[in-house]
Protein backbone atom coordinates (compact mmCIF):
# COMPACT_ATOMS: atom_id res chain seq x y z
CA UNK A 1 0.00 0.00 0.00
CA UNK A 2 2.81 2.22 1.17
CA UNK A 3 5.11 1.46 -1.84
CA UNK A 4 2.50 1.83 -4.56
CA UNK A 5 1.32 6.01 -2.16
CA UNK A 6 5.11 6.55 -2.02
CA UNK A 7 5.38 5.85 -6.37
CA UNK A 8 2.50 7.91 -6.86
CA UNK A 9 3.49 10.80 -4.87
CA UNK A 10 7.10 10.83 -5.82
CA UNK A 11 7.02 10.33 -9.12
CA UNK A 12 4.73 12.56 -10.42
CA UNK A 13 6.77 15.61 -8.79
CA UNK A 14 9.99 14.20 -9.93
CA UNK A 15 9.23 14.31 -13.32
CA UNK A 16 7.67 17.74 -12.84
CA UNK A 17 10.75 19.27 -11.35
CA UNK A 18 13.02 17.56 -13.57
CA UNK A 19 11.40 18.59 -16.92
CA UNK A 20 11.23 22.26 -15.61
CA UNK A 21 14.81 22.14 -14.78
CA UNK A 22 15.66 20.51 -18.24
CA UNK A 23 13.53 23.17 -19.88
CA UNK A 24 14.97 25.74 -17.68
CA UNK A 25 18.99 24.66 -18.87
CA UNK A 26 17.56 24.45 -22.75
CA UNK A 27 16.02 27.48 -22.47
CA UNK A 28 19.14 29.26 -20.86
CA UNK A 29 21.64 27.39 -23.08
CA UNK A 30 20.01 28.68 -26.14
CA UNK A 31 20.18 32.11 -24.44
CA UNK A 32 23.82 31.48 -23.79
CA UNK A 33 24.82 29.86 -27.08
CA UNK A 34 23.14 33.06 -29.32
CA UNK A 35 24.70 35.41 -26.97
CA UNK A 36 28.12 33.67 -27.54
CA UNK A 37 28.16 33.69 -30.82
CA UNK A 38 26.97 36.63 -31.32
CA UNK A 39 29.83 38.50 -29.48
CA UNK A 40 31.95 36.01 -31.51
CA UNK A 41 30.83 37.75 -34.87
CA UNK A 42 30.91 41.23 -33.04
CA UNK A 43 34.66 40.32 -32.54
CA UNK A 44 35.28 39.06 -36.53
CA UNK A 45 33.76 42.25 -37.12
CA UNK A 46 36.13 44.10 -35.31
CA UNK A 47 38.86 42.48 -36.74
CA UNK A 48 37.66 42.66 -40.41
CA UNK A 49 37.08 46.71 -39.94
CA UNK A 50 40.81 46.70 -38.61
CA UNK A 51 41.80 44.88 -41.72
CA UNK A 52 40.13 47.17 -43.71
CA UNK A 53 41.53 50.37 -42.27
CA UNK A 54 44.93 48.70 -42.43
CA UNK A 55 45.04 48.12 -45.98
CA UNK A 56 43.09 52.04 -46.88
CA UNK A 57 46.20 53.47 -45.24
CA UNK A 58 48.80 51.28 -47.48
CA UNK A 59 46.08 51.86 -50.47
CA UNK A 60 46.72 55.49 -49.87
CA UNK A 61 50.31 55.17 -50.54
CA UNK A 62 49.92 52.67 -53.63
CA UNK A 63 51.99 49.96 -51.76
CA UNK A 64 50.11 46.83 -53.28
CA UNK A 65 53.11 44.52 -51.49
CA UNK A 66 52.47 45.66 -47.86
CA UNK A 67 48.50 45.06 -48.58
CA UNK A 68 49.31 41.69 -49.44
CA UNK A 69 51.97 41.34 -46.21
CA UNK A 70 49.21 42.55 -44.09
CA UNK A 71 46.57 40.00 -45.34
CA UNK A 72 49.32 36.96 -45.10
CA UNK A 73 50.45 38.24 -41.98
CA UNK A 74 46.98 37.85 -40.57
CA UNK A 75 46.34 34.92 -42.13
CA UNK A 76 49.41 32.93 -40.04
CA UNK A 77 46.85 33.45 -36.98
CA UNK A 78 45.98 29.97 -35.74
CA UNK A 79 42.26 30.97 -35.97
CA UNK A 80 42.00 32.67 -38.91
CA UNK A 81 40.90 30.19 -41.95
CA UNK A 82 40.58 32.39 -44.39
CA UNK A 83 41.26 36.19 -45.55
CA UNK A 84 40.66 37.94 -48.87
CA UNK A 85 40.17 40.76 -50.57
CA UNK A 86 37.93 41.13 -53.26
CA UNK A 87 37.38 44.15 -55.85
CA UNK A 88 34.22 45.76 -57.04
CA UNK A 89 33.96 42.83 -59.53
CA UNK A 90 34.14 39.85 -57.31
CA UNK A 91 37.46 38.62 -58.14
CA UNK A 92 40.46 37.98 -55.46
CA UNK A 93 42.61 40.63 -55.53
CA UNK A 94 44.93 39.42 -52.10
CA UNK A 95 44.58 35.97 -50.28
CA UNK A 96 46.00 35.31 -47.33
CA UNK A 97 44.98 31.78 -46.47
CA UNK A 98 43.34 28.73 -48.69
CA UNK A 99 39.74 28.16 -46.86
CA UNK A 100 38.31 24.88 -46.94
CA UNK A 101 35.74 24.28 -49.54
CA UNK A 102 32.95 25.01 -47.06
CA UNK A 103 33.57 28.43 -46.14
CA UNK A 104 34.90 29.32 -49.90
CA UNK A 105 31.44 28.44 -50.48
CA UNK A 106 29.61 30.89 -47.66
CA UNK A 107 32.37 33.68 -48.81
CA UNK A 108 31.57 33.50 -52.48
CA UNK A 109 27.77 34.03 -51.38
CA UNK A 110 28.29 36.30 -49.26
CA UNK A 111 30.27 38.48 -51.92
CA UNK A 112 27.55 37.57 -54.81
CA UNK A 113 24.73 39.04 -52.47
CA UNK A 114 26.62 42.19 -52.32
CA UNK A 115 27.17 42.48 -55.93
CA UNK A 116 23.00 41.81 -56.61
CA UNK A 117 22.41 44.56 -54.49
CA UNK A 118 22.76 47.49 -56.10
CA UNK A 119 26.04 49.65 -54.65
CA UNK A 120 25.56 51.95 -51.83
CA UNK A 121 26.73 53.19 -47.95
CA UNK A 122 24.00 51.39 -46.68
CA UNK A 123 25.27 47.85 -47.70
CA UNK A 124 25.33 45.87 -44.00
CA UNK A 125 28.15 43.21 -43.22
CA UNK A 126 27.32 39.70 -44.09
CA UNK A 127 27.82 36.70 -41.26
CA UNK A 128 27.43 33.03 -41.39
CA UNK A 129 28.21 30.69 -38.08
CA UNK A 130 28.48 27.41 -38.94
CA UNK A 131 28.17 24.81 -35.79
CA UNK A 132 28.47 21.79 -37.49
CA UNK A 133 31.73 22.51 -39.67
CA UNK A 134 33.08 24.71 -36.81
CA UNK A 135 34.23 28.43 -38.25
CA UNK A 136 32.58 31.57 -38.20
CA UNK A 137 32.89 33.62 -42.19
CA UNK A 138 32.25 37.83 -42.17
CA UNK A 139 32.12 39.49 -45.05
CA UNK A 140 31.87 43.37 -45.20
CA UNK A 141 31.86 46.12 -48.19
CA UNK A 142 35.06 48.24 -48.53
CA UNK A 143 33.77 51.70 -48.83
CA UNK A 144 35.09 54.39 -51.02
CA UNK A 145 35.87 57.31 -48.74
CA UNK A 146 36.82 61.15 -49.39
CA UNK A 147 40.50 60.96 -48.68
CA UNK A 148 40.75 58.19 -51.12
CA UNK A 149 40.24 60.33 -54.45
CA UNK A 150 43.54 62.35 -53.61
CA UNK A 151 45.58 59.09 -53.17
CA UNK A 152 48.09 57.64 -55.24
CA UNK A 153 46.21 54.13 -55.74
CA UNK A 154 42.73 56.02 -56.17
CA UNK A 155 41.14 54.87 -59.88
CA UNK A 156 37.70 55.35 -58.93
CA UNK A 157 35.13 58.02 -58.95
CA UNK A 158 33.93 59.98 -56.39
CA UNK A 159 30.54 58.74 -57.00
CA UNK A 160 31.36 54.69 -56.24
CA UNK A 161 30.19 54.03 -52.85
CA UNK A 162 32.13 50.30 -53.12
CA UNK A 163 36.04 49.96 -53.54
CA UNK A 164 35.63 46.20 -52.67
CA UNK A 165 34.87 43.69 -50.48
CA UNK A 166 36.87 41.86 -47.40
CA UNK A 167 35.92 38.13 -46.45
CA UNK A 168 37.67 36.63 -42.83
CA UNK A 169 36.23 33.21 -41.71
CA UNK A 170 37.51 31.58 -38.58
CA UNK A 171 37.52 29.05 -36.25
CA UNK A 172 34.76 28.51 -34.28
CA UNK A 173 36.48 25.39 -32.20
CA UNK A 174 36.75 27.72 -29.09
CA UNK A 175 33.16 28.62 -29.09
CA UNK A 176 32.21 24.94 -29.33
CA UNK A 177 34.48 24.04 -26.88
CA UNK A 178 33.05 26.36 -24.69
CA UNK A 179 29.32 25.60 -25.33
CA UNK A 180 30.47 21.65 -24.97
CA UNK A 181 31.74 22.37 -21.88
CA UNK A 182 28.29 24.58 -21.09
CA UNK A 183 26.46 21.51 -22.11
CA UNK A 184 28.30 18.55 -20.21
CA UNK A 185 27.66 21.12 -16.98
CA UNK A 186 23.85 21.53 -17.71
CA UNK A 187 23.45 17.70 -18.06
CA UNK A 188 25.37 16.91 -14.57
CA UNK A 189 23.19 20.17 -12.79
CA UNK A 190 19.71 18.66 -14.34
CA UNK A 191 20.71 14.48 -12.79
CA UNK A 192 22.18 16.42 -9.60
CA UNK A 193 18.62 17.86 -9.33
CA UNK A 194 16.59 15.08 -10.13
CA UNK A 195 18.49 12.69 -7.25
CA UNK A 196 17.87 15.75 -5.41
CA UNK A 197 14.50 15.89 -6.04
CA UNK A 198 14.04 12.13 -5.27
CA UNK A 199 15.66 12.43 -1.93
CA UNK A 200 14.55 15.39 -1.17
CA UNK A 201 10.83 14.89 -1.89
CA UNK A 202 11.09 11.27 -0.15
CA UNK A 203 12.71 12.36 3.15
CA UNK A 204 9.95 15.07 3.68
CA UNK A 205 7.12 12.92 2.66
CA UNK A 206 8.01 10.08 4.95
CA UNK A 207 8.46 12.85 7.84
CA UNK A 208 5.88 14.69 7.33
CA UNK A 209 3.19 11.89 5.39
CA UNK A 210 3.92 8.49 5.28
CA UNK A 211 5.63 8.43 9.41
CA UNK A 212 2.09 10.29 10.13
CA UNK A 213 0.14 8.06 8.25
CA UNK A 214 1.99 4.62 9.63
CA UNK A 215 1.13 5.77 13.75
CA UNK A 216 -2.48 6.37 12.09
CA UNK A 217 -2.95 2.57 10.64
CA UNK A 218 -1.28 1.56 13.87
CA UNK A 219 -3.18 3.45 16.16
CA UNK A 220 -6.40 2.11 14.03
CA UNK A 221 -5.30 -1.50 14.34
CA UNK A 222 -5.12 -0.88 18.35
CA UNK A 223 -8.81 0.69 18.32
CA UNK A 224 -10.08 -2.65 16.23
CA UNK A 225 -8.85 -4.53 19.50
CA UNK A 226 -10.10 -2.93 21.65
CA UNK A 227 -8.38 -0.18 23.10
CA UNK A 228 -9.72 2.41 24.49
CA UNK A 229 -8.60 6.42 23.43
CA UNK A 230 -6.19 7.17 26.82
CA UNK A 231 -3.94 4.14 26.13
CA UNK A 232 -3.24 4.69 22.19
CA UNK A 233 -0.12 6.38 21.65
CA UNK A 234 -0.06 10.23 21.51
CA UNK A 235 -0.09 11.71 17.99
CA UNK A 236 2.15 14.07 16.22
CA UNK A 237 -0.46 16.23 15.09
CA UNK A 238 1.07 16.12 11.88
CA UNK A 239 -2.14 14.82 10.36
CA UNK A 240 -4.04 17.37 11.71
CA UNK A 241 -7.96 17.15 11.60
CA UNK A 242 -8.08 14.12 10.74
CA UNK A 243 -5.95 12.42 14.02
CA UNK A 244 -8.17 14.59 15.83
CA UNK A 245 -11.47 13.38 14.28
CA UNK A 246 -9.86 9.79 14.28
CA UNK A 247 -9.33 9.98 18.34
CA UNK A 248 -12.48 11.44 18.37
CA UNK A 249 -14.29 8.23 17.15
CA UNK A 250 -12.38 6.10 19.46
CA UNK A 251 -13.52 7.93 22.13
CA UNK A 252 -17.23 8.31 20.98
CA UNK A 253 -16.94 4.42 20.42
CA UNK A 254 -15.73 4.06 24.34
CA UNK A 255 -18.27 5.96 25.62
CA UNK A 256 -20.89 4.54 23.66
CA UNK A 257 -19.30 0.84 25.01
CA UNK A 258 -19.80 2.44 28.60
CA UNK A 259 -23.34 3.83 28.12
CA UNK A 260 -24.43 0.33 26.82
CA UNK A 261 -23.05 -1.83 29.52
CA UNK A 262 -24.84 1.03 32.36
CA UNK A 263 -28.28 0.32 29.82
CA UNK A 264 -28.34 -3.17 30.58
CA UNK A 265 -31.28 -4.93 33.28
CA UNK A 266 -29.87 -7.05 36.06
CA UNK A 267 -30.15 -10.98 35.49
CA UNK A 268 -33.38 -12.95 36.72
CA UNK A 269 -33.15 -15.56 39.77
CA UNK A 270 -34.53 -18.68 38.17
CA UNK A 271 -35.43 -20.69 40.95
CA UNK A 272 -36.67 -24.22 41.28
CA UNK A 273 -39.83 -24.28 39.31
CA UNK A 274 -41.97 -24.30 42.16
CA UNK A 275 -45.00 -21.98 42.59
CA UNK A 276 -44.92 -20.06 45.38
CA UNK A 277 -48.40 -17.52 44.34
Amino acid sequence: MFDNLIARAIVPVTIAVTGFVIFGCLLLYSFIKADMTAEAIRTLNGCASTVVKSTRSAMMEDDQQSIQDIVENIGTREDVQLIKIYDQKGDIRYSGQDAPEDILKVTHTHIDEFLQSPPSFKQKPQHDVDHSSGFIAISLPIFNEPQCSTAACHFHSDSEPILGFVSIGISARYLEKTLSVLRTRMIIFSVMVLFLTVGGVTALLRMNLFLPIIRLTYNAELAAQGTVEPDLPKSDHKLGKLNKDFRLLVKQRDQALEDLKGSKPPARNVGDGSDES
